[in-house]
């Protein structure tokens, strides 16, 4: 049964590729490129990115949760930092945030295809009415007699669910993040796969050993390397787009919190920027490949005794529990350093240092022929091979919207 559902995820998740020529997948224009940051009032970033994403979906004649005609998903995960944004630790604990949003939108993509749904529930009733002693009572049983319950009513539900798929070509298309006061500081995603992404994670999986697709050119270096840095800031995940040559090709963003200790700082920094390249590519890589396994199960309890003597007792119990994992897999992946930088945060005011590496195909070709010197040129007798202040609770702040209506 189990494998029969893993199949029909497959099958739902790759079936639009097979529907598309590449030339059709080339001029798709669901690629996207720039973000903005966007200003929008609404409780939540979560709610503030469904208001927006459903207005820039509905110009396309496109929906939220839906299977779209041309074959594109968008699907939205959320999640809270652990840390509030006044504290050390913040940027590492947004950073979390942001991986627990992207595998809850990924879960949600899933469930999409189907779920495994297991339930049951029942009650039961109980009414018993004594009057008198019974003379082979024991004197224990005597004394129990004004605690005996004479009605009684317990109820119990359980559902669980289960998904699991590997999930190929999903990309963060749009970020809302932002403080919402008590110390709340969310990250909100929206997910998005499309037949072209995932024809484009198939080609780096192989290495770039396949046909590239080719679409309309575009200065995308050229724009990130002229990027501001507080806007670098509230650039997280992957951003897969065209070069100067039309040809496909994706970026991944990292960064990390600077934490210097008076000295040393230089140290400090070329931490931080190995930290963040490591995300980068890991970032690339779960665009690639993810192979996801989520539960999520819930228990509901409730129970009523009314004893002979006039008193009464009532428990309720609510348990819910939800698991997303990422299995271990392994990718050879060639990027090439695009840019690093630094900046900081600007509701935090935490240093930060970012990194960007991007996948091309020429780099991939050329990652081919050096491996195969490297190969060669092997030597066959050896193995390869902060001290923290008094603070106040933080305060209710603007939501960031990242991402533009082309994009889409």
């Amino acid at each position: 049964m189990k494998k029969l559902f893993v199949s029909i995820v497959t099958l739902i998740v790759t079936l639009p590729v097979l529907a598309q020529t590449p030339s059709e997948l080339a001029n798709s224009a669901a690629v996207q490129e720039t973000q903005n940051v966007q200003a929008e009032n609404a409780r939540f970033p979560e709610d503030a990115l469904t208001k927006s994403l459903t207005a820039s979906l509905a110009k396309q004649g496109k929906s939220l949760g839906v299977i779209n005609g041309d074959g594109s998903i968008y699907v939205i995960g959320s999640a809270t930092t652990a840390r509030p944004s006044n504290m050390s630790g913040f940027i590492n604990s947004r950073n979390v945030a942001y991986s627990i949003a992207e595998m809850t939108a990924k879960m949600n993509l899933l469930r999409m295809a189907g779920e495994q749904i297991t339930s049951g529930r029942g009650f039961q009733l109980l009414e018993d009415i004594v009057e008198g002693e019974d003379p082979d009572a024991s004197e224990k049983a005597k004394e129990l007699q004004n605690r005996n319950a004479v009605y009684s009513q317990d109820y119990e539900q359980k559902v669980k669910s289960f998904v699991t798929g590997l999930v190929q070509g999903c990309a963060v298309v749009r970020i809302a993040e932002g403080e919402c006061g008590g110390d709340d500081y969310q990250v909100s995603v929206c997910v998005k796969y499309s037949p072209e992404f995932q024809s484009f994670a198939s080609l780096i999986k192989n290495g770039g050993r396949g046909r590239i697709q080719m679409g309309s050119s575009r200065s995308s270096r050229e724009k990130i390397l002229s990027m501001k840095e507080a806007d670098l800031v509230y650039r997280l995940g992957v951003l897969p787009t065209y070069n100067e040559q039309g040809e496909m090709v994706i970026y991944g963003f990292g960064q990390q919190e600077v934490r210097e200790t008076g000295s040393r700082a230089s140290a400090a920094y070329s931490r931080a920027y190995s930290q963040a390249r490591l995300q980068a590519v890991n970032n690339i890589k779960n665009f690639v490949a993810e192979d996801i396994v989520a539960e999520e199960s819930m228990n509901s309890v409730e129970k009523l005794r009314e004893y002979n003597d006039g008193s009464n007792a009532y428990f309720s119990r609510q348990r819910w529990e939800q698991a997303v994992r990422a299995k271990a897999t392994t990718l050879n992946i060639a990027t090439e350093q695009v840019r690093q930088w630094t900046g900081v945060h600007p509701v935090s005011g935490t240093n930060v240092a970012g990194y960007i590496v991007c996948w091309t195909y020429k780099n991939a070709q050329q990652a081919n022929q050096l491996r195969q010197q490297l190969d060669n040129n092997r030597n066959p007798h050896r193995n390869s091979g902060a001290i923290n202040g008094a603070r106040q609770q933080t305060t209710r702040g603007k939501i960031i919207i990242t991402g533009e209506e082309e994009d889409l």
